[in-house]
């Protein structure tokens, strides 16, 4: 079986293969990715390790100082009953 092609056909069918081949050749030979590199470095894990050590020093400063107080007495607690009266507590939803 053969086709018949006419030259207008066969003249499209050639630009369009040259066009894919511009396509072709222009990605093959891209230099620079358009894209940038990402600029993340790789982190430093002793560093994070001694912010970590640093802040929970100071939240161990804290609670002690909480605990002096506490214990020294000077801590007063006043509890006051909002105007609505006293609220019920919330009721956990049973699940089936």
């Amino acid at each position: 079986m053969t086709v018949q092609v006419d030259r207008y056909t066969r003249f499209l069918l050639t630009i369009i293969a040259v066009l894919l081949g511009v396509v072709a050749l222009g990605l093959w030979c891209e230099t620079a990715p358009m894209i940038p590199a990402a600029q993340a470095g790789i982190p430093d894990s002793g560093a994070q390790l001694d912010q970590l050590v640093q802040k929970v020093t100071a939240i161990e400063g804290e609670i002690r100082e909480l605990k002096a107080l506490l214990i020294s007495g000077n801590v007063k607690v006043r509890i006051v009953e909002s105007q609505g009266g006293p609220k019920p507590a919330s009721q956990p939803q049973k699940t089936k």
